[in-house]
Formats: C-alpha cells, sequence, structure tokens
C-alpha cells in the first residue's frame, strides 16, 4: 500500500539485500545529500533532549519483502526531507506497520521482542535480539501485529545510558504514540490549515458510515468484526481517501484483515497481491 506524494522522488540505488537469521533482513542503500540532512535531524534529536529520533512511514501487507519495506524511505516527501533513511538497515520483526528509528550522535538501537503481560505491562525478550545495530546506524523497522500493543522493544544506548520505546501508532490521531526522550520526526497533514472551513473529523464520520453500509463490510461487521480508522489518506484516481482497516479484537491484540479506501462517495478495496486499490464490487 503506497502512500501518495506530490514531490518527485530521490532515487537511491540498491546495492545488496541479505538474510540475517530469525528470518531478519537487511537491505543497504545509498541516497545522494544524505549525510547534510541527517546531521540536522541529530542537531534537532540533541536540542530536544532526546537519545533518538523515530518516525511512523506507514502499512504495509503480511508478505512484504525487505526490499518493498525501503521502498517506504523513497516516497516523496520523506525522500526529500529524509533522504539519509534510504542508507537504513531493515529489520524484519513482523507485523504491518513500518517505523524509521534515528540514533542520536554516538547512540546505537537494538531491537527486541515484546510482549504485553496480564498487567498490561511489557514483558522484553532481551535474550534473543532481533538486531543489534552499531553506532548511528538507522534502522527501518516493520513490526506490531496488533494495534494495541506494540511485539518489540527499541533500545537506544550511548555508552552506559539507555533508554527503551516501545513503537506504536496512537488509535485516536493516527500519530505516532508519545515516548519520552524520543523525538517524532513523522510527516502529518493537516487538513484543516489548508482549508479553515474543512472538518475532518466529520468527512471520517461520512466516510465509516458509508463503508459500513456496504454489503461485503456490513457483512463482516455482522460476524463481529471491527472497523477502524487508521489515521492516514491515499491519493486514489484524484480523490483524498480516508483509509479504513477491517479486522478482528482479540483479548490481547487486534487482527487487521482487510484495508479499504473512501472518497466523493467511491469506496475501494486494497489489493495486497498486486498492490493496488481497486474499486468496491468491481474485482
Amino acid at each position: 500500500m503506497k502512500k501518495y506524494s506530490v514531490v518527485v522522488c530521490i532515487c537511491a540505488v540498491l546495492f545488496s539485500v541479505g538474510i540475517h537469521g530469525g528470518g531478519m533482513r537487511e537491505v543497504f542503500a545509498r541516497a545522494p545529500g544524505a549525510d547534510e540532512n541527517l546531521a540536522i535531524l541529530q542537531d534537532i534529536i540533541r536540542e530536544n533532549e532526546c537519545q533518538a529520533g523515530m518516525a511512523f512511514l506507514g502499512y504495509t501487507y503480511e508478505g512484504a519483502e525487505a526490499a518493498e519495506i525501503l521502498e517506504y524511505t523513497r516516497q516523496g516527501e520523506v525522500a526529500a526531507a529524509y533522504p539519509f533513511l534510504q542508507d537504513g538497515t531493515v529489520v524484519d520483526a513482523g507485523g504491518y506497520e513500518i517505523y524509521a528509528i534515528v540514533p542520536g550522535d554516538d547512540c546505537r538501537v537494538s531491537v527486541y521482542p515484546a510482549q504485553p503481560t496480564e498487567e498490561g505491562e511489557y514483558l522484553d525478550d532481551l535474550n534473543a535480539p532481533y538486531y543489534t545495530g552499531q553506532e548511528n546506524e538507522i534502522i527501518i523497522l516493520r513490526c506490531n501485529v496488533s494495534e494495541i500493543h506494540s511485539n518489540v522493544m527499541v533500545s537506544v544506548q550511548k555508552q552506559n545510558m539507555s533508554v527503551q520505546y516501545h513503537p506504536m501508532v496512537s488509535l485516536k490521531d493516527g500519530h505516532l504514540a508519545a515516548e519520552t526522550h524520543c523525538y517524532d520526526f513523522s510527516i502529518y497533514y493537516n487538513w484543516d490549515e489548508c482549508d479553515p472551513g474543512y472538518d475532518s473529523e466529520l468527512d471520517i464520520r461520512i466516510a465509516r458510515e458509508q463503508l459500513s453500509e456496504t454489503d461485503e463490510v456490513s457483512y463482516y461487521l455482522g460476524l463481529g468484526m471491527s472497523l477502524w480508522y487508521t489515521g492516514t489518506e491515499e491519493y486514489i484516481e484524484g480523490r483524498n481517501c480516508p483509509v479504513f482497516v477491517l479486522g478482528t479484537d482479540h483479548e490481547d491484540h487486534f487482527t487487521k484483515e482487510h484495508y479499504y479506501a473512501v472518497g466523493d462517495n467511491v469506496v475501494y478495496y486494497y489489493d495486497p497481491s498486486g498492490d493496488a486499490w481497486i474499486l468496491l464490487g468491481a474485482g
């Protein structure tokens, strides 16, 4: 599922793809002019008294390969603002969300499995790291099967100091969930500022109601499935379309099963096999 961009992408050359134990996959790339942009972001991270910067890049599908995950760093606005992300190492912990993690000066990032306890706390498995990074190594992380909790713990270390994050997207607004000592450099869109008369919440409610009334989604909702707004939009056939996910609520997680987008009274569904948005009812 590719996010719409209006800025021309900065191209990168893919040098190598490697496979590392436990299903971990790495991709290395080189983007021109990346070093200066990285230095600026690391200055901002330091000025905000943070140990790392993190950005939510978007959602992916279950079978996405490492090269497809890295492709999110080449999309227009992200590529223009943060070309150095294309040099990142892909760490695949399984899931549907993609994050970029930029360590502060001389910091390194490690990624560990995590799961929630019955008390609602995280249990981090420090004995089986998914990946242990080098100093200043940028990580492009795929994680989170559930929208309710994270399945990883990200540790950022510098000498004998460390901070831990559990990356997640807030269901309230689709933004990166706040973490202490973590600078959010995600790119968000505020449509209200573009048009003061635009009521985004009303549009989303209308889109959700329209989607719920379709035969397909109505059937799934009748089976007990749930419909969530992802907090993102896709530009499809000239329409800005809020994206929704249909899935099943479990006691400890939410399983995403189908994606839909609605714009100008038109409903689309996402076909992961063809990585395309298709008119609902046309396929």
